[in-house]
């Protein structure tokens, strides 16, 4: 019989849309997050916002070309304005507005210089929060250092590679697998602590890796044992299967700036060097459903179950 395999929904969840800096007062971006154009702008006051892209009038997009007017977008097609709750509060030509023309809008939160978006297919409140992690305002912290990429493969398909334990040594050329010592799937914020053996220029260290997920769009890893680091992590569906992932990293700063940036870069070349060699197995793996698992393959079924939290159709629909 052939295998069975299937495909993973889109999930829903909190979903990086933009980095506070590259949204100044009056910016408009586009992009693209869980199949749906979404638009991201800044008004006047500095409250970020959120929504689909489409005017409600005559469809217009609303990223490409729209501006801001006080705490209003305008659509750049026939300067109708829409308010901070997406209802159209004024038509230039009009002394009427259109109750019928409102904006799909998307809860929006910025925490540490990201620009956060819950999408829900069905537009259901957010369930959880992300919290400001200290690292970010600390100054004894440097500056994040960030590597991005665009993989054809599920947000799932992602988080679940870091508890695969067994891929380590074959695909990454690990000694041994990393241990696995909790893992924790029964809330909206998953937690998995990892004990590793940390190779560096200074020598071998033993160590944990904590990793906080918080649904399937933001994490937060934190290294220790050599140095303290944090990588936040954001995993944001563009497609089904098409994401973007981006790693931000910061370290405690040690000696001087250079030899911070140094240990920092060490850790950024490490992780960039794994996701790359992990690139080619995402890319062209199926889904399967019911995989044949070993006795020491890891958590793979409780993260799945976790997964399936953030999945409106939680069955998985085979091909």
């Amino acid at each position: 019989m052939p295998l069975e395999t299937g495909t993973i929904p889109v999930p829903f969840g909190w979903f990086r849309v933009a980095d506070s800096a590259e949204l100044a007062p009056g910016a408009v971006l586009a992009t693209r997050v869980c199949e749906r154009e979404i638009v991201v702008w800044r008004t006047e006051r500095g409250e970020a916002r959120g929504a689909d892209a489409w005017c409600p009038h005559l469809g217009a997009h609303l990223g490409v070309g729209g501006t801001v007017r006080a705490e209003s977008l305008v659509c750049p097609f026939h300067g109708w304005e829409f308010g901070p709750d997406g209802r159209n509060c004024a038509i230039p030509y009009s002394d009427r507005t259109n109750g019928r023309a409102t904006l799909t809008t998307h809860p929006v939160i910025e925490r540490n210089g990201l620009v956060l978006a819950w999408i829900h297919p069905h537009g259901a409140p957010p369930t959880f929060d992300v919290p400001e992690f200290p690292e970010v305002a600390d100054p004894e912290f440097l500056p994040f250092i960030v590597r991005a990429y665009e993989i054809n493969t599920s947000v799932q398909e992602l988080g679940e590679n870091g508890i695969d334990r067994c891929h380590f040594p074959v695909v990454h050329l690990a000694d041994e697998p990393p241990v696995i010592a909790e893992y924790d799937g029964s809330d909206d914020v998953a937690h998995v602590r990892t004990l590793v053996e940390l190779k560096t220029p200074f020598g071998d260290f033993p160590g944990e890796i904590e990793v906080y997920q918080y649904g399937p769009g933001v994490s937060a890893t934190r290294f220790v044992g050599f140095v303290d680091t944090l990588l936040v992590a954001t995993q944001t569906p563009i497609e089904r299967d098409r994401c973007e992932l981006r790693f931000h990293f910061t370290v405690r700063r040690t000696g001087t700036e250079a030899e911070a940036r140094e240990i920092a870069e060490l850790y950024v070349g490490h992780i960039d060097e794994q996701a790359r060699e992990d690139v080619p197995i995402w890319e062209h793996k199926a889904f399967v459903p019911r995989p044949a698992l070993s006795d020491v393959d890891g958590p793979i079924l409780e993260y799945r179950r976790w997964a399936a939290r953030f999945h409106v159709a939680e069955a998985l629909a085979p091909e």
